[in-house]
C-alpha cells in the first residue's frame, strides 16, 4: 500500500476510500466486525500519511568546502529539520557559490526571503553590533565568548528582526590567532610583516603593532603565501592546516571570535504552526551546539597536527594578550561610536560582563 496524500477534510472518510474503496453510505451498511477491521486499516493508513502541503525552504550556508565541520552541520541541519517535522518543513541546502548570493551578503538575502534560512558567517557588515567579538584583546577566552553572546543576544536578535529576520541560534568559531611563513613569536615580529587579515578589525591590530595588514581572497592565499605576498595569515587552526606547507610558525596569541548565526525569514517563520516553530529553533540551536563543539575538538587535533609538522608554536604569554587589549581599547571605543549609541551601549556591556 503506498503512501496517501490528504489535506485534513473528511481525513477518515478520505483514508478508507483509498484504502479499500469504501465510501460513508456502505460503511453505514456494514456489522461491527466490518466497521472494525475499517478502523484498523484508517489506524494503519495514518501512521504512513505524509503531508500534503509540505513547505519548502532554501537553505544557504557561508561555507563553500563540502567536508568542513559546519558545512556537514549545515547538512545534518537540512536532514534533522525534514525528520522532526516528519516532512512537513524541508530545507534545501545550498553551499557558498551555488546560489548568485556573496557570503556578506547572506543577511539581506534572509531579509528579502530569497532564502528563506541561512548560515551567516559574514554579518558585522550588515548587523553591526555583531562585530564585537571581533575586536582583537578583547574576548580572549570561550568562556568570555559565552559570556558576550549571552550580554548581545537582546541586541541581536531586535537588529535582525528589525531587518524582518529571526535568529535562531549562534556560535562561534575558533578562536583567531596568527600563523607565520617566518620568524613569528611575539608581537614584537610584526613590524615590517605583511599579514593577510579577514576584517578590518584584525587590519586595525596589525597596523598599530607595526605591521602592514593585506586583504586577499582566501583560494589566493597559497600562492600569496609561496611567493611572499604575505608573511602571515589570521586564521584558527583548522583553517592553518589547510596550508600547512607553507607555514612555519603558530604564535597563539588571543585575537577574536567569529561569531555565526542561523537565521529565518520572519515571514516564512511565522506562516509556521507554533509546533513547527519550535522544532525549527530546537534543531538549529542543536545544531549550532554540534558546530562549535566539533571545531574546537578539530582544532585541537589541527593544532597537534601542526606541532607534529614541526612548526614553532608560541602561546602568547598573559602580559602580550594583555598588552594587544591595552592598545587596542581606543579603538574599540572608536569602533563603537562610528557605529551608533546601540553599539555603544552594547558593547559597555559586554565590557561589564568581562570586567574590561
Amino acid at each position: 500500500m503506498g503512501e496517501i496524500q490528504i489535506d485534513g477534510r473528511g481525513r477518515k472518510a478520505r483514508v478508507v476510500e483509498a484504502v479499500l474503496g469504501v465510501n460513508k453510505k456502505q460503511i453505514g451498511r456494514m456489522n461491527v466486525n466490518q466497521r472494525i477491521k475499517i478502523a484498523a486499516a484508517v489506524l494503519g493508513a495514518s501512521l504512513i500519511v505524509t503531508p500534503a502541503l509540505a513547505v519548502d525552504w532554501n537553505f544557504y550556508h557561508h561555507q563553500s568546502a563540502p567536508l568542513f565541520a559546519t558545512s556537514r552541520g549545515a547538512k545534518m541541519l537540512s536532514e534533522e529539520i525534514e525528520k522532526a517535522t516528519n516532512g512537513e518543513l524541508k530545507a534545501r541546502l545550498h553551499l557558498s557559490g551555488t546560489l548568485q548570493i556573496a557570503p556578506n551578503n547572506i543577511t539581506p538575502a534572509v531579509a528579502d526571503n530569497v532564502v528563506q534560512l541561512a548560515d551567516d558567517l559574514f554579518n558585522s557588515g550588515n548587523i553591526p553590533v555583531a562585530g564585537i567579538p571581533r575586536l582583537p584583546g578583547l574576548v580572549r577566552t570561550l568562556d568570555e565568548f559565552n559570556k558576550t553572546a549571552d550580554a548581545l543576544r537582546p541586541y541581536l536578535e531586535k537588529a535582525f528582526a528589525d531587518k524582518g529576520i529571526v535568529m535562531l541560534a549562534a556560535y562561534t568559531y575558533p578562536l583567531q590567532v596568527v600563523w607565520g611563513r617566518k620568524k613569528l613569536t611575539s608581537l614584537e615580529d610584526f613590524k615590517g610583516m605583511k599579514l593577510r587579515t579577514a576584517q578590518p578589525e584584525q587590519g586595525e591590530m596589525v597596523r598599530r603593532f607595526g605591521g602592514t595588514s593585506v586583504t586577499i581572497s582566501a583560494p589566493e592565499v597559497p600562492s600569496a603565501l609561496d611567493r611572499g605576498v604575505v608573511d602571515g595569515i589570521f586564521t584558527a587552526g583548522v583553517g592553518a592546516v589547510l596550508w600547512k606547507d607553507l607555514l612555519k610558525f603558530g604564535f597563539l596569541i588571543p585575537v577574536n571570535w567569529n561569531n555565526s548565526y542561523i537565521l529565518a525569514n520572519a515571514e516564512a517563520f511565522n506562516k509556521l504552526s507554533p509546533d513547527l516553530q519550535g522544532k525549527l529553533r530546537k534543531a538549529a540551536a542543536d545544531a549550532a551546539k554540534w558546530n562549535q563543539d566539533t571545531m574546537q575538538t578539530e582544532e585541537a587535533a589541527s593544532v597537534k597536527t601542526l606541532t607534529d609538522a614541526g612548526y614553532t608554536m608560541t602561546v602568547a604569554p598573559a602580559a602580550e594578550a594583555a598588552k594587544v587589549a591595552d592598545t587596542m581599547m581606543p579603538y574599540w571605543d572608536e569602533w563603537a561610536k562610528s557605529r551608533g549609541p546601540v553599539v555603544v551601549e552594547a558593547l559597555g556591556k559586554v565590557r561589564a560582563a568581562l570586567g574590561r
